[in-house]
């Protein structure tokens, strides 16, 4: 507004004192650099994600999507890996926080995918299979995955397509691709 930026303006403008900002950030400059990273974060983030959906929604088969799904989001997630982690550095500052608009986007992208089934499963089971495969497909849950299956020594992608078929057999009935279904490719 044509005014400097101080630590009293931000608190005035947000309604959270003084103290409260100064536990989380050291200078008005450095809510200013989160701010503008934010938005880079917001818009790349945003590109990423609208590429995966599209590759995804020329599908027509729900398990087909799926797994599209599961074998795309790593290949991007390994094409941007560097920003991932800062990103998830940047926001996750505590392990529950996370940004809001980036767990609004992947709860779209999964909605999307799954909209044909979505009428033959209860509201709760519903939620229940968004809120398993959003575990094992965003950034985080992926790069977790990926983690601990190089200390078991597994392949992530495998472990994920396992993970996606048992539940997409408990969700829409099982089907005899767990074990003729085409392995993921190795991520990275």
């Amino acid at each position: 507004m044509g005014k400097p930026l101080t630590v009293q303006s931000i608190a005035n403008q947000s309604g959270v004192s003084k103290p409260t900002i100064y536990r989380y950030y050291n200078s008005p400059e450095e809510i200013e650099r989160d701010a503008f990273m934010s938005e880079i974060a917001a818009d790349r983030a945003v590109s990423i994600l609208n590429s995966v959906s599209q590759t995804v929604s020329e599908e027509t088969d729900v398990r087909q999507r799926v797994h599209l799904l599961a074998r795309t989001m790593p290949q991007m997630i390994n094409a941007n890996s560097a920003f991932l982690r800062s990103l998830m550095v940047q926001h996750y500052r505590r392990p529950d926080e996370r940004p809001e608009w980036f767990s609004s986007l992947v709860q779209q992208l999964i909605n999307n995918v799954l909209e044909p089934v979505r009428r033959q499963l209860t509201v709760q089971d519903y939620r229940h299979l968004c809120t398993l495969l959003a575990a094992h497909l965003m950034a985080d849950g992926y790069l977790i995955i990926e983690d601990r299956a190089k200390s078991f020594g597994v392949t992530a992608g495998e472990t994920t397509r396992i993970a996606v078929d048992l539940l997409l057999d408990r969700y829409l009935g099982a089907t005899s691709m767990l074990g003729t279904s085409p392995r993921y490719p190795a991520a990275g």
